[in-house]
């Protein structure tokens, strides 16, 4: 039976109730007898409680007293089925036992109006989570988890930079990417290269001669290294996208006459695909 209820199948529509009574659940035989079995007790109920109350009238033939009828009632009263201190003569049963009698009292409209909602929602609950596909609790669970990595994994994509590296680094041509590039020259380099990278205490950057390499990747592995022994420290705090925008700026330079002496051997520039600009990328500042 567990198999047939876990096994189930139901389209997406709307069900209708051909659709409900043509489930598999409705074939199973012990099922069947179990809602047969349900409606003869709930019958029964019914008929002994008539009977009951047809015995317990002919016993006691004045142990329920007509109510007199009640003024308009408020809200609360309605809901909790009030009856007044003067009125309870109106609900005084004949029973006595000891001196003491009892009230003839209903149960609260309210409590009873939340039960009737309870067992409707029990009945809903039944035939959809069991006798329909809705999923587990188990299976919430795993969606639950599923949508959450996927919105994980969308903020990701969208927040993280992919890291640029001495494998990956190309020079960049867009005017935004070459003007963060002077920005962080400016702030960072141009202290020891000078302004416009025509040299200082280090070597001039505008000519084609360079000490340990003019191409991309040797001048990123330059900067993000440095050159401890020739007082350069290591950039690789900058990220390598920012280093990538400073060798675009450097690459551009033109030479300037008022620059310092050349340095190192001549570099030959060979031919270069400019990265695009919607490619472009910016670390995280650290």
């Amino acid at each position: 039976m567990i198999t047939t209820l876990l096994q189930a199948e139901t389209s997406a529509a709307a069900v209708t109730s051909a659709d409900l009574l043509s489930h598999p659940i409705f074939k199973d035989s012990l099922f069947l007898a179990l809602l047969s079995v349900l409606a003869v007790l709930l019958i029964c109920m019914v008929i002994l409680a008539s009977t009951f109350k047809g015995i317990f009238k002919s016993l006691y033939p004045n142990a329920i007293k007509e109510r007199t009828p009640k003024k308009e009632k408020s809200v609360i009263d309605v809901l909790t089925a009030y009856v007044p201190i003067e009125e309870e003569q109106s609900i005084l049963m004949d029973h006595e036992y000891d001196g003491i009698r009892e009230l003839d009292n209903s149960l609260p409209p309210w409590w009873v109006y939340m039960f009737y909602v309870c067992v409707a929602f029990a009945v809903v609950y039944m035939v959809y989570f069991h006798m329909m596909d809705g999923p587990s609790s188990k299976q919430e669970y795993e969606n639950e988890i599923a949508e959450f990595r996927a919105s994980q994994q969308k903020e990701e994509s969208t927040s993280i930079v992919k890291a640029v590296d001495v494998n990956s680094v190309t020079l960049l041509t867009d005017a935004g990417s070459i003007a963060q590039g002077k920005s962080l020259f400016e702030a960072n380099c141009q202290t020891c290269h000078g302004i416009g990278g025509k040299g200082l205490n280090g070597p001039n950057l505008t000519y084609e001669y360079w000490l340990y390499g003019g191409g991309v990747k040797d001048i990123f592995k330059t900067v993000a290294e440095g050159k401890i022994e020739k007082g350069m420290p290591g950039w690789n705090t900058l990220g390598g996208a920012k280093i990538q925008s400073v060798i675009s700026y450097i690459k551009q330079l033109k030479p300037a006459a008022d620059g310092k002496a050349s340095q190192g051997d001549k570099y030959v520039e060979e031919a270069v695909v400019a990265a695009p600009a919607d490619s472009l990328k910016t670390d995280t500042v650290k």
